[in-house]
C-alpha cells in the first residue's frame, strides 16, 4: 500500500511528463503503477495540488500544476501563457487571452493572493479581475506586474 505523499509525488510525475486530458487517464496511469485509488481521491488530490488545464496546440486542454509547467523536454514555459491584452473599466480589469488559457492565467493569479484583487473570474478566453475598493488601475499593474511582469506588456 503506498502512502498519500507517494502517490501525490506520483501525480506529479505524471502531469509533469505526459500531456493528460482526462482524470481517466492519470487514475489508469496510477492504478498500472501499484496505486490502488479511486476517482474521488485522485479528485482531492488535484484539488490540493491546485491542478489546472491550460492549452496545447496538439492536444488540447491538458493538466498542469502551476509553478511545475514544463514542456517535454525539460523547458522552462513563461508564468502567464496565452495573453492578449489588459484593459481596465472602474474597479474591474479584463484579460483576454487565446481560447483555452484563461483558466491557467486565473489559478496563477489567485495563488499569489494579491492583496488589490478581490478575486477572479474565468471563462475560455476572459479573465475578470475584481479591483478592492479604492486601488488605482497602476497599483493593480505594479502589484500583479511584480508577480508577472509579461502583464505590463498587454496593458491597452
Amino acid at each position: 500500500m503506498s502512502t498519500k505523499s507517494e502517490r501525490l509525488h506520483e501525480i506529479r510525475d505524471l502531469i509533469n511528463t505526459n500531456k493528460l486530458h482526462r482524470q481517466e487517464e492519470l487514475l489508469s496511469l496510477l492504478v498500472n503503477r501499484g496505486f490502488d485509488t479511486t476517482q474521488a481521491t485522485l479528485s482531492r488530490d488535484l484539488r490540493e495540488l491546485k491542478v489546472g488545464k491550460i492549452h496545447d496546440v496538439h492536444y488540447g486542454s491538458i493538466y498542469f500544476i502551476p509553478d511545475e509547467v514544463k514542456l517535454l523536454d525539460g523547458e522552462l514555459k513563461p508564468p502567464l501563457q496565452g495573453l492578449v491584452s489588459l484593459q481596465f473599466s472602474g474597479n474591474m480589469a479584463v484579460i483576454k487571452t487565446f481560447s483555452g488559457f484563461a483558466n491557467s492565467v486565473a489559478v496563477k493569479l489567485d495563488e499569489k493572493n494579491i492583496p488589490e484583487l478581490l478575486g477572479t473570474v474565468a471563462g475560455n478566453d476572459t479573465v475578470l479581475l475584481i479591483i478592492a475598493e479604492g486601488v488605482g488601475q497602476d497599483q493593480v499593474t505594479a502589484a500583479v506586474g511584480g508577480h508577472f511582469p509579461e502583464i505590463v506588456d498587454i496593458l491597452i
